[in-house]
């Protein structure tokens, strides 16, 4: 009996020293481009029109207030930003009693086409995701860099935006509303079976909240609301401005999102890192702790055995 516990405790030492890796790699959504991010200040009358291979990415964080390691993806973001590569946009957990900065729409926008729940995650340019921050490479910015660097594909097309605060328009519009046109000069038959929706985010540039549990204290570039535009590539609306959490620092961005056609059979995650990604790294997450409870499930069963 003692050398067959001696071999069940040496096969579990052998298999908890087996190495193993909890980091989900960069993987592609499968759910289509976003791109865009011409913004205003909602106060000041804007025109702008760039030609879309210049657009820097759209990075969308889905982060809140309590999530320590949102803070490490957050400082990246914020380094990529201000080198012009990206342009970054939280989307913080909403309903959250511990958060009172996110939006519920926004929030279930961001979980429902990515299909995660808990914070970190990033996306970019909506076709590559990684949830957390456990790099995959060196680091979690040498990870990003090389996320960003995935080619988006949109062509040389351009891209228009205009807004008109209410202090500048001649028209009949509420007090707490803006005037949001655009014009996207792209081949939509180029994306068979795909659909184009054009939407408003609003931002706020920063908010305080010194009761978050990750110490950040203020926050930045947050999503206060979408607002659906509809699908044409051409068009003018008038949109509701939504408050900010603090400040007059509102700004609203003009965003176009590319939906692939639904494909019912699911592939394996395309490792989308330059270095590559080695299946054979390590055990998947759980196997050693399931190894362990039939090791020590054996055990018991041959010691019962014994003693009777």
């Amino acid at each position: 009996m003692r050398q067959v516990l001696v071999v069940i405790v040496v096969a579990l030492v052998f298999a908890m020293s087996l190495p193993h890796s909890n980091a989900k790699p960069a993987e592609p959504t499968n759910t289509g481009a976003v791109f865009g991010g011409q913004h205003a200040l909602i106060q000041n009358l804007t025109t702008d029109s760039t030609p879309i291979d210049e657009l820097p990415a759209i990075a969308e964080d889905f982060t809140a207030t309590w999530c320590s390691n949102c803070v490490q993806a957050e400082q990246v973001l914020d380094k990529l930003e201000s080198e012009g590569l990206v342009q970054k946009y939280e989307f913080h957990r909403s309903p959250d009693y511990e958060d009172p900065l996110g939006d519920d729409f926004a929030s279930s926008y961001i979980t429902e086409r990515y299909q995660e729940n808990v914070p970190p995650l990033v996306a970019f340019n909506g076709t590559i995701k990684k949830h957390g921050t456990l790099p995959d490479s060196d680091s979690l910015e040498s990870d990003y860099r090389a996320m960003i660097a995935t080619p988006l594909g949109m062509g040389s097309g351009v891209t228009t935006f205009q807004w008109t605060p209410k202090q500048y328009c001649d028209c009949d519009i509420p007090d707490d509303s803006g005037i949001i046109s655009w014009n996207l000069d792209i081949n939509m038959s180029e994306y068979p079976g795909s659909t184009l929706s054009v939407n408003a985010w609003f931002v706020e540039q920063s908010a305080e909240f010194s009761d978050g549990g990750n110490g950040a204290g203020v926050y930045h570039d947050i999503v206060r609301n979408i607002t659906d535009l509809g699908s044409d590539l051409t068009g003018t609306k008038t949109v509701q401005i939504p408050s900010a959490n603090d400040g007059n620092d509102l700004e609203i961005h003009l965003l176009y999102i590319i939906n692939l056609p639904a494909d019912d059979t699911p592939e394996e995650p395309e490792c989308m890192l330059p270095e590559g990604c080695d299946d054979d790294d390590g055990l998947l997450p759980g196997f050693t702790a399931t190894f362990a409870i039939i090791a020590v499930g054996a055990a018991a069963m041959l010691s019962r055995r014994d003693s009777h």
